[in-house]
């Protein structure tokens, strides 16, 4: 029997509501005027990425073992709910700056950023997606051939988030077997040029091209060696693996090493999809009860109350997948990559439709850069594109159904 529990332990609780403290405090006042000012400098999502130290999170390997003791699945989920009910452009920065936590497993060299990794002082980014190579990943063209101790990497990403202030790259990227591998990228000793794009939303969150033109990366830094990388790890780092599974991780090596990546990433979009949804479900709710038209307040209104009923429903479905999503991928199932791409398609285009209704609820405030209504709605629509498309996540979805042999796409 499969019992479940859709109650917050009381631990749960506290993290759920030191996380929300934290945030409107220390986050939340400064979101409405510093997004609309446009990307982060460096300087700027470093400053902010640092108070994050103040409870716990950081990505130093150590600080993140210690993190992971104390986090099960639902606190991750509490954690990005949370980040993007307030901020989804800092929310952005702040989970794609995980990649920096690698640097623990790959070169010598690289493994000189720890200290700076540690103290939330190092921005990293994730590179798959290429001019001629979105959702269909197996096209990329970048290349990276082993050359004595080095890959050569030659090619360029778009719409990478981070990619403007990147410290640190992990780049998916074809080597001359035209296998995918995952490469650790640091920028300071492989370099490669970037250049700004503009969007839609997550205003204030950094995205851009990356240019590599004979960029020189050392072998070790290929995550395909990983489990190498991590019995050749400092005593004091290979301390902190003790008792870890890995194979239940390893054994999810079996959806390729571009699903494993994109699973975690887009079992946190749907999370980050539901915060906003909340976020605009619940000043809605305020609205309703405060707005007054035809001598009554408009929550009396028998379509507004049906309509707050559509969000409300939206938002506790998408709350429901990521949390199944996200327990899935805790225990190493083989369903974890279905149940992601469930979740972040119906989550992101949930609070598409919230989002949208909060607009019309709020009537011309909704229109208003005076609320933050249409803020949540284009970095709801946000959320939709990165990290695969709704329409190839219900392929994904349609062929893990099916089983082999019923790819819609080859």
């Amino acid at each position: 029997v499969y019992l479940m529990d859709f109650d917050f332990t009381e631990d749960q609780k506290l993290f759920r509501d030191s996380i929300k403290e934290f945030l409107d405090k220390e986050i939340a006042p400064d979101v409405d005027e510093r997004d609309k000012k446009g990307p982060f400098t460096k300087e700027e999502a470093i400053s902010y990425f640092k108070k994050f130290k103040k409870i716990g999170i950081s990505f130093g390997l150590e600080s993140l073992m210690e993190l992971g003791e104390a986090m099960d699945a639902v606190s991750v989920g509490i954690l990005g709910e949370e980040l993007f009910r307030t901020w989804p452009s800092l929310a952005a920065v702040v989970g794609l700056s995980s990649t920096a936590a690698l640097v623990a497993f790959v070169s010598d060299e690289t493994k000189k950023l720890i200290p700076k990794v540690e103290k939330n002082e190092v921005i990293g980014c994730l590179a798959i997606t290429e001019p001629d190579a979105g959702s269909d990943n197996r096209s990329i063209q970048t290349t990276a051939v082993l050359d004595g101790d080095e890959y050569v990497v030659n090619g360029s990403k778009t719409w990478i988030t981070n990619g403007p202030i990147a410290d640190v790259c992990l780049l998916i990227a074809k080597d001359e077997e035209g296998e995918l591998i995952a490469l650790v990228v640091d920028k300071e000793t492989s370099p490669f040029d970037t250049a700004e794009l503009h969007k839609i939303g997550w205003k204030a969150g950094p995205t851009g091209d990356l240019f590599f033109d004979d960029c020189r990366v050392p072998k070790e830094n290929n995550l395909m060696n990983i489990a190498g990388n991590i019995s050749d790890m400092p005593e004091e780092l290979s301390g902190l693996m003790e008792g870890v599974d890995l194979s239940k991780y390893m054994n999810l090596l079996g959806m390729g090493i571009v699903s494993l990546i994109l699973a975690p990433i887009r079992t946190g979009m749907a999370m980050g999809a539901t915060g906003i949804a909340q976020a605009a479900l619940d000043g809605s709710i305020k609205y309703c009860r405060e707005r007054v038209q035809f001598g009554k307040p408009i929550g009396k209104f028998q379509l507004v109350q049906e309509t707050l009923y559509n969000m409300h429903a939206l938002t506790e479905t998408s709350r429901l997948l990521g949390y199944r999503a996200l327990d899935l991928f805790s225990k190493g199932s083989i369903d974890t990559r279905r149940a992601a791409s469930l979740a972040k398609c119906y989550a992101c285009d949930a609070a598409v439709k919230v989002t949208y209704d909060a607009i019309e609820i709020h009537g011309g405030n909704g229109l208003s850069e005076d609320y933050p209504f249409e803020r949540y709605f284009r970095d709801a629509r946000m959320l939709t594109v990165p990290d695969g498309m709704a329409n190839i996540q219900k392929l994904i979805v349609g062929r893990e159904l099916l089983g082999k042999g019923f790819a819609a796409y080859v």
